[in-house]
């Protein structure tokens, strides 16, 4: 999916935001780093620039080409 500009950098000023709010929150640290990475994703995902599943889609490709 790929957003207009004109929306995506009024996003991203609210993902500063919102990961600011992560930081300043008493979550324990890998419940921040959930809510980190899963947020940028999604803004990732908005710009064009990120797929659902990608990463894990790409180790099960490697792992049949070598065999494992």
């Amino acid at each position: 999916m790929k957003t207009q500009s004109k929306y995506l950098e009024e996003i991203n000023r609210l993902l500063a935001d919102y990961l600011l709010e992560i930081e300043k929150s008493d979550l324990k640290p890998l419940s921040a780093q959930v809510y980190q990475v899963q947020s940028k994703n999604f803004v990732r995902w908005i710009n064009g620039e990120f797929t659902p599943g990608e990463v894990k889609k790409s180790k099960k490709q490697t792992q049949d080409k070598t065999g494992k």
